[in-house]
């Protein structure tokens, strides 16, 4: 296993094929099938054009498959990876030339997905188990529409994006950093990645360019959208090991993956 968080992770050593399993995240979005689809879609076009991303498997279909109500996606190891992430600075650069290859993309993602419907698909599962008063998440979504409202008027641009994309989401590999775990991805200005990245390592030199290539209003809003949805993740992750909290996701009316 080489992570459980909102996903499960598993190298099936000694084959280079890396398995995620939707585990968290099906609780919350009840069908991950479309972002697994997104996703495997994305990266497939990114890897036939160079871009510095975990490709999928070559070795195993990547999916997405469904195996005993689980959906998961196949992807090939980076291999001599470190398993450490780059420098700030370093995801910064390699950000740039993934930016590049993604404006590439032809088909439709959806707009700041994990500020969206995304959020909103976290915040039911938390008004329906018991971690938010129905008041307290109405007022996030509030917050949340005008941020990502003042965010769309002053950037402007608009293009396929990582959608989550920090530093430890980017692996160190003899080439330099490979990009990993799209899930998230979608559509909008590039400074929310550009947030994401500083508002998790913010080193005050790549603050400073973000500032000047964006300005310093748009990265204010960037990080502010970007601490409402981390907050409402912070709290699932902080009550996911805590038995009846999980018997309570888990009896939520929770679909199955819509599925090939």
């Amino acid at each position: 296993m080489l992570k459980d968080g909102s996903n499960l992770v598993v190298h099936l050593r000694p084959a280079p094929v890396v398995l995620r399993v939707s585990t968290l995240t099906a609780r919350v979005r009840l069908d991950p099938w479309p972002y697994l689809e997104r996703e495997v879609a994305l990266v497939g076009f990114l890897a036939t054009e160079g871009a510095p991303v975990m490709r999928p498997s070559d070795l195993v279909e990547p999916g997405p498959h469904l195996v005993d109500g689980w959906a998961l996606t196949a992807w090939g190891f980076v291999e001599g990876s470190t398993g450490t992430a780059p420098s700030p600075v370093g995801a910064f650069r390699a950000l740039d030339s993934l930016h590049a290859a993604l404006r590439g993309f032809p088909d439709a993602l959806p707009l700041l997905n994990p500020a969206g419907d995304d959020l909103d698909r976290a915040l039911r599962l938390c008004v329906e188990t018991g971690l938010l008063e129905a008041d307290e998440a109405a007022d996030r979504a509030e917050l949340r529409d005008e941020l990502r409202d003042c965010l769309l008027e002053v950037s402007g641009d608009v293009q396929p994006l990582h959608g989550d994309a920090f530093a430890r989401n980017a692996l160190m590999s003899p080439a330099g950093p490979v990009w990993i775990d799209f899930e998230d991805c979608c559509s909008g200005p590039l400074i929310w990645d550009l947030a994401t990245l500083v508002k998790r390592d913010p080193d005050a030199a790549l603050i400073s360019e973000v500032e000047r290539r964006h300005g310093k209003e748009a990265l204010q809003l960037g990080m502010a959208l970007r601490e409402v949805q981390e907050d409402v993740w912070r709290l699932i992750h902080g009550a996911r090991r805590d038995p009846a909290w999980a018997d309570r996701a888990i009896g939520r009316n929770q679909r199955p993956p819509s599925g090939p």
